[in-house]
């Protein structure tokens, strides 16, 4: 199952939310150099569709439609984040509660 939220990975449940983001990122940053590249290609492949529909929008309808976008930007890519960094997530937390 794809988690959508950190808060739904049993091994980041008893940290706070903040402390999740902090080891994903360390797990993120442990991805090897293939993984990144294929990690910021999906990623460019979910936010093409909402660049392209911003492209039709034109006046004052723009300024909130790009509020929603950019608000919209994590729950895109944080499943991702989250779905590539599974493997590195026991060694991101040890490195986290070293780092502590």
């Amino acid at each position: 199952m794809i988690a959508l939220f950190s808060s739904q990975v049993t091994q980041l449940k008893s940290f706070k939310i903040r402390q999740r983001q902090q080891i994903i990122a360390i797990a993120v940053s442990m991805l090897t150099p293939m993984q990144k590249i294929s990690l910021r290609i999906i990623k460019l492949i979910l936010l093409i569709p909402v660049f392209l529909s911003l492209a039709y929008i034109e006046g004052w309808l723009l300024l909130p439609v790009l509020l929603v976008a950019g608000l919209s930007y994590p729950l895109l890519t944080t499943p991702v984040e989250i779905q590539f960094s599974k493997h590195y997530l026991s060694k991101a937390i040890k490195q986290f509660e070293l780092g502590e």
